[in-house]
């Protein structure tokens, strides 16, 4: 939390952001038996990582309502009068949500003496706008600024205040920071034009981003892409920290990152998912951490520019967290 506020630190932070079998992959080239309940705790430990994602869960016996096809179902709705208001008042509910499974999944983690950091993960409002309606006419939508539009994304967005609200109810204090998903950018530029996301985007993040602050959670977004021309304003918005910084993309440098906004936002990711990482050595792994951590710290968390893949190797997943942490701090 100190490198979220830009502050000195011991050792640059680490995140991990991998689940399932590719994590199993990773713990079982560390050696530990992944049949134990804790292996992951324990993985966590070896690889030096300081802060640990959680989500909100469905109470058994609550069902969500029937859209239709899992596909787009309201692909064809020609207005708001033609969706089924029950997935609107399903997430509105509070009942319909918990954080209640993460109170002792978190002791467990706490009492080991080095409690992380808790990062709680909101829902996607323009990608579950894409969801509904299909990607093509979701982005029709976008540029006509339609009712659907704007019914959908203020339904995402009180589903948001319900998230915050129900997870502030479960865990209180004990989270340290909420993470807000929207993405803006494609490999070499927005996905929408700057007009439409300040004009539908920006609004509502700036809602939630003030509620999360007013629990005294700090703001974690995320965008992909080539996003830099967004980047003052996200910052104005109440962006604490920024991932997952892809690289490649015009002005994501880090040594231009830095140059412009360092000591006014914390950086999360930058290890580069689509050749580095699958593809080159444990040694260019670790000299590109060591560059990003040298740069960037101390408002910098060591993390891959996206979410782990199947064709990173283990090895490569390793050097990057064996890199010298103390080299920006």
């Amino acid at each position: 939390m100190a490198a979220v506020a830009r502050r000195e630190v011991d050792r640059v932070p680490a995140r991990f952001n991998g689940w399932g079998e590719i994590s199993m992959k990773i713990a079982r080239h560390l050696g530990l038996d992944v049949s134990r309940p804790d292996w992951e705790i324990v993985m966590y430990e070896r690889l030096g990582i300081d802060m640990v994602n959680g989500s909100a869960w469905t109470p058994p016996g609550v069902e969500p309502p029937d859209l239709g096809p899992a596909t787009a179902p309201w692909k064809d709705a020609a207005s708001v009068a033609d969706l089924n208001p029950a997935w609107a008042e399903f997430h509105a509910n509070p009942a319909n949500v918990s954080f209640q499974h993460m109170v002792e999944w978190m002791r467990e983690r706490d009492q080991r003496g080095n409690p992380p950091a808790l990062l709680i993960k909101a829902g996607m409002m323009f990608g579950t706008m894409r969801r509904l309606r299909g990607c093509e006419q979701a982005m029709m939508d976008l540029a006509d600024g339609n009712d659907i539009l704007n019914y959908i994304l203020d339904a995402t967005e009180q589903q948001n205040v319900v998230l915050l609200d129900k997870a502030h109810a479960d865990l209180g204090d004990r989270i340290d920071l909420f993470y807000f998903v929207e993405e803006l950018g494609m490999q070499d530029g927005l996905m929408y034009p700057p007009g439409m996301i300040r004009e539908h985007f920006f609004p509502r993040l700036k809602r939630l981003f003030a509620r999360a602050h007013g629990y005294r959670y700090k703001v974690f977004f995320h965008s992909c892409g080539a996003i830099r021309e967004l980047i003052p304003e996200l910052i104005e918005l109440g962006v604490d920290v920024l991932n997952p910084i892809q690289p490649g993309g015009q002005g994501m440098a880090p040594e231009e990152l830095a140059r412009d906004f360092g000591g006014k936002v914390c950086f999360c990711g930058g290890m580069d998912m689509q050749r580095l990482m699958p593809m080159g050595k444990p040694d260019e792994v670790r000299k590109e951490a060591e560059r990003y951590m040298r740069v960037l710290a101390p408002g910098y968390i060591l993390d891959y520019a996206n979410i782990l893949h199947e064709d990173i190797p283990p090895e490569n997943s390793l050097a990057m967290y064996a890199a010298d942490r103390m080299c920006g701090g």
